[in-house]
């Protein structure tokens, strides 16, 4: 091996630093349009989605290491070459490639501090969605729905190419991460004549049959999430806050759930409200 890089060294001694870079750019070529080729056929194959998307990864990867192991041997004889072609390669990438450079440096920003990793739902800027895919300078998320401010979770099957540059310079939220639970609130408001307390009892029966022992198994992944993160809550239980607007009564219920499952639960538990008040004649919503 060490006899074949010298050689391959020697071969490339005697051309110049253009030379070498278009040998460079020809190389890169040539190894993305085998990449595509082999993406194609696995693609045809009939293999399962999980296994397409780590095979296709893994050629990806492949090919890259090959790229990286021919072209040393092309720049590598002479240092001053190396120099050269560093120089002219940061001068062509400052001045017409910003953006993918920006993007490449937010690709490995991500790889490196894992704000997320694929199947994570994040939001960024107004773009909100499940992470299917990084690669090296956009990350592709499939939307999910979102009304004032809750996150829905509902797919809406678009995709979005979020440029890897925006991870390093905006605010990146996680719902999913290492504690994949998020609070969550339901308000009811009622007349001021309306048996108030009765009502709060009926919302925190309700909760207590809907939830289960979610509380108990966010426990477990809280205590997992404390290790890397200082996340503390003492309480985790569903709660009923009372308060006053105007001409009304607010009850808002507090509770805890998977952040892919608020919206199930939220039906699921107003549907439920709705019946039990039906049973009562002294509770009336607004």
């Amino acid at each position: 091996m060490g006899d074949i890089f010298e050689a391959l060294s020697r071969h490339f001694n005697g051309d110049t630093a253009s030379q070498k870079f278009l040998t460079s750019l020809m190389l890169f070529i040539i190894l993305h349009l085998i990449n595509k080729s082999i993406a194609k056929y696995i693609d045809k194959a009939n293999f399962s989605s999980m296994k397409t998307i780590k095979l296709k990864k893994s050629v990806s990867i492949f090919t890259k290491i090959i790229f990286a192991i021919l072209i040393v041997p092309i720049w590598w004889y002479e240092s001053k070459d190396i120099l050269t072609f560093l120089g002219l390669f940061s001068a062509g990438m400052a001045y017409a490639l910003k953006d993918l450079v920006s993007n490449f440096l937010g690709w490995v920003m991500i790889n490196s501090h894992k704000p997320f990793v694929v199947g994570d739902r994040i939001k960024i800027g107004e773009s909100l969605g499940d992470v299917l895919e990084m690669n090296w300078f956009h990350t592709t998320i499939i939307e999910v729905t979102q009304n004032n401010d809750k996150t829905y979770g509902q797919s809406t099957g678009r995709l979005t190419y979020i440029p890897n540059s925006k991870f390093i310079f905006g605010e990146v939220v996680n719902e999913t991460g290492t504690f994949p639970y998020t609070w969550n609130e339901i308000q009811i408001s009622l007349k001021n004549n309306s048996d108030w307390k009765k009502a709060k009892d009926v919302l925190m029966d309700v909760a207590s049959k809907e939830l289960g022992n979610i509380e108990e198994e966010a426990k477990e992944y809280l205590d997992i999430a404390a290790k890397t993160h200082p996340i503390y809550y003492q309480n985790l239980s569903h709660i009923v806050y009372t308060s006053m607007g105007e001409g009304k009564i607010i009850l808002t219920l507090r509770f805890i759930c998977r952040s892919r499952n608020y919206r199930n639960l939220e039906h699921s538990i107003t549907e439920a409200i709705l019946s039990e008040f039906e049973k009562y004649n002294n509770i009336y919503l607004l």
